[in-house]
């Protein structure tokens, strides 16, 4: 094995209390959660470095979702001196002597986990799960790296977002009713008081919005009231009509022009997009919109790692679209200003792609404010201000990943879904909270929510799931409620903030997963 460069790379107050609860900890799986654009790579090297160091391992073996985030661990890596082999193939089985170990993937894993299991029997290896919910993506995933890394000498586990125990089993995690326990946590709110995150601001855009579907005509806003397929039909209608979405590109761009005029030269724009075809189109939009060519990352382009990297490096290129390829851990981070272009509606995901643009730049202004342009889905809206208040919560999918990519030219069919027409139209700011300039020119500060205001939007929604999950599962409102009073332990009218926001988890997840009446 290489030597061993000594550490010179400061670190962050978090990440060196992060490290020391390592060090202090008497188990072998140790999960760290750490808000995105925390800085959870840099942590997790300082542990490796010093495991290697004090030869209480001899290799590093890090774990990742992509083959992009291989090479992103491996650059970071041989950044403080140590090398892990971001291309080890399974017919390898081990890395050359002259690593420090190897970065691969969960699916690398999966097909071969016997490999990983004799190296880790034969030599000493720290693993490294980054975002280990992955390891729930595959049915057989997680009994796959249990077996690979039974004999590791410690797991350190990373994640950016909270997750729970569903129908996959998740190895080396600690769950209290279903939820991942932290032996470390550092949330959004410490990283916006610490300067480590920017705050983010939500433009919502509401519409009037008309498609086809089962042989009818639909025409809604995004505050009407629908079923959750109609709500999803409602929302891909907006991201499939140039006169919604156009204006939406407009907006986000005049702030991306601001910001490289007043504040951030180099600042970028990012647009998750539903699909490759729905990618390109946005592209096309982009261009035509803004005079310059947008950049287009899509998983299955095996280019899309070089595009992502060239975008990151190039300053005079001001927006990328991607699909499936930005959620997580990709760092970028000169972007400034987001559009939430894809019909995901998963919080967890949601929650990945706002982590794309809080990353704090040493050298410009504070506080750095980011903004994410979205539909006013009641779905989306829910999350935002939830991050908006800087609530710490459970995360839990809204959506399985299959029923992610709902793109699809389709023709014209009594039974058949087809997007019509659609107008936006700039409806609300979630998370503006700089005073307001009045027209003699004294500042204006705008009210906080009340405890009342967040109890009614809690309650709409709430109204909402309960009507939505009483047509589902044929469970009439009286037994419904029910259940939830014994759940939660209130009726609604006297529920408190914490339980309004309990009833409104049970309910998605009744509604995704259907009613089970288990507790």
């Amino acid at each position: 094995m290489k030597s061993i460069p000594a550490w010179t790379v400061p670190l962050r107050d978090w990440q060196r209390r992060a490290w020391s609860a390592v060090l202090t900890h008497a188990h072998r799986d140790f999960l760290a959660m750490a808000t995105p654009a925390a800085g959870k790579t840099r942590f997790a090297l300082r542990t490796a470095h010093d495991f290697l160091a004090k030869q209480a391992a001899t290799r590093i073996l890090v774990v990742c979702p992509t083959n992009h985030l291989r090479t992103q661990w491996s650059d970071a890596a041989g950044r403080i001196g140590l090398q892990l082999d971001p291309a080890l193939t399974n017919d390898q089985g081990s890395e050359a002597p002259d690593f420090h170990g190897a970065v691969v993937t969960y699916q690398q894993v999966s097909l071969a986990p016997e490999i990983f299991q004799r190296t880790c029997r034969s030599k000493k290896t720290l693993v490294i799960l980054d975002e280990l919910h992955h390891a729930g993506d595959g049915k057989h995933w997680g009994k796959a790296l249990r077996n690979a890394f039974e004999q590791a000498v410690f797991r350190l586990i990373l994640s950016g977002t909270p997750f729970r125990s569903d129908n996959n089993p998740i190895p080396f995690i600690r769950y209290e009713q279903g939820e991942s326990q932290a032996d470390f946590s550092y949330g959004y709110t410490e990283a916006i008081r610490d300067s480590v995150c920017r705050p983010i601001l939500f433009p919502s855009y509401e519409g009037e919005l008309t498609w086809l579907s089962d042989g009818r005509e639909h025409t809604a806003t995004f505050q009407d009231g629908l079923t959750f397929d109609r709500q999803r039909e409602r929302l891909k209608t907006a991201l499939l009509q140039e006169s919604w979405l156009g204006p939406v590109i407009t907006d986000a761009h005049a702030q991306l022009t601001r910001l490289r005029k007043e504040e951030q030269p180099d600042a970028g724009g990012l647009i998750v997009a539903m699909d490759q075809d729905h990618a390109r189109w946005v592209a096309e939009l982009v261009g035509r919109i803004t005079g310059g060519k947008a950049v287009v990352a899509v998983s299955d382009d095996p280019a899309a790692s070089r595009v992502i990297e060239e975008f990151s490096e190039h300053k005079k290129q001001q927006w990328l679209v991607a699909v499936n390829m930005v959620s997580e851990g990709v760092d970028i981070p000169r972007l400034r200003v987001g559009v939430y272009g894809t019909n995901v509606l998963t919080e967890m995901y949601f929650r990945q792609v706002v982590g794309r643009f809080v990353r704090m730049q040493d050298g410009f202004p504070k506080p750095q404010r980011a903004w994410l342009y979205l539909p006013k889905d009641p779905i989306l809206v829910h999350y935002a201000r939830q991050i908006k208040a800087e609530r710490d919560h459970v995360l839990e999918d809204l959506m399985p990943a299959g029923q992610r990519d709902l793109f699809g030219r389709v023709t014209v069919s009594t039974n058949e879904y087809v997007p019509l027409t659609a107008v936006a139209r700039m409806d609300t700011l979630i998370g503006e909270d700089e005073p307001k300039t009045e027209e003699n020119g004294a500042a204006a500060v705008e009210p906080p929510v009340s405890l009342h205001d967040q109890k009614r939007d809690l309650r709409d929604s709430h109204r909402l799931l309960v009507g939505t999950v009483a047509r589902m599962s044929g469970i009439d409102h009286r037994r419904l409620n029910a259940e939830l009073i014994a759940r939660t332990g209130s009726r609604v009218d006297q529920a408190t903030v914490d339980q309004l926001q309990k009833r409104i988890q049970l309910l998605e997840r009744w509604r995704d997963r259907g009613y089970d009446g288990k507790r």
